[in-house]
């Protein structure tokens, strides 16, 4: 997928998703003097997907200057044989004109796409995908109440085992431990991933500690 980021218009807030890019895709920054820095962690998060990255920088200052440097990169890129889509990450509307004239023109439906973030730009071109069903899932709202009733059983369970391994070599393990409670649904589950992750001596040890400790194990 193509990300052309209007980064003078969203500035460090559009690159909210960064993390889910990957090696395939290809990453073009438009940038002014006037919004030249980023947050480390949104650039690391770049080096370290592995894309392809560009950078573009204003050479001077005119009233839409980056509008007329992204429509003009991504001609060039449709023309020199581009198949995949595109997402313009940006709030400008005037990019409307620019999709509307791609979609006309081009023969793949819906090929570019506007959103004010990464993440919302992969959810608007709806690939069927792993990342597309991560960010989804991420972004699906909760009940605050709901949660911290969650959370409050969470802790609970966090203090048991706490306890209950605060005389073992694992006390330092407890977190694994959480993590495997909170992820498998039975007893069995519980069982198959408890030896996974710590050996089957180990793992016979802990779970026989989990099911006299802890109720409804």
């Amino acid at each position: 997928m193509l990300f052309l980021i209007d980064y003078e218009n969203v500035r460090n807030a559009g690159m909210r998703g960064v993390k889910y890019l990957q090696a395939s895709d290809y990453l073009i920054i438009f940038y002014s003097g006037a919004a030249q820095a980023m947050e480390t962690r949104y650039l690391n998060a770049i080096r370290n997907s592995g894309c392809t990255f560009e950078t573009c920088r204003l050479v001077k200052t005119r009233k839409n200057g980056l509008d007329f440097y992204i429509a003009t990169r991504l001609g060039e890129l449709f023309g020199s044989g581009y198949q995949g889509s595109a997402v313009i990450i940006s709030g400008d509307e005037g990019f409307q004109s620019l999709r509307e004239y791609w979609q006309s023109r081009s023969k793949t439906p819906r090929r570019v796409f506007i959103n004010e973030s990464i993440e919302r730009g992969i959810i608007s071109a709806n690939e069927n995908d792993e990342r597309t069903a991560a960010i989804r899932e991420q972004l699906k709202n909760q009940d605050i109440g709901d949660f911290f009733t969650a959370y409050q059983k969470n802790q609970e369970l966090r203090d048991l085992l706490g306890r209950a391994f605060s005389d073992t070599p694992f006390s330092n393990r407890t977190g694994e431990m959480l993590e495997i409670l909170n992820g498998a649904k039975t007893s069995r589950r519980i069982y198959l991933d408890t030896l996974r992750r710590f050996g089957r001596r180990d793992g016979l040890e802990i779970y026989d500690i989990l099911k006299s400790r802890v109720k409804d194990l």
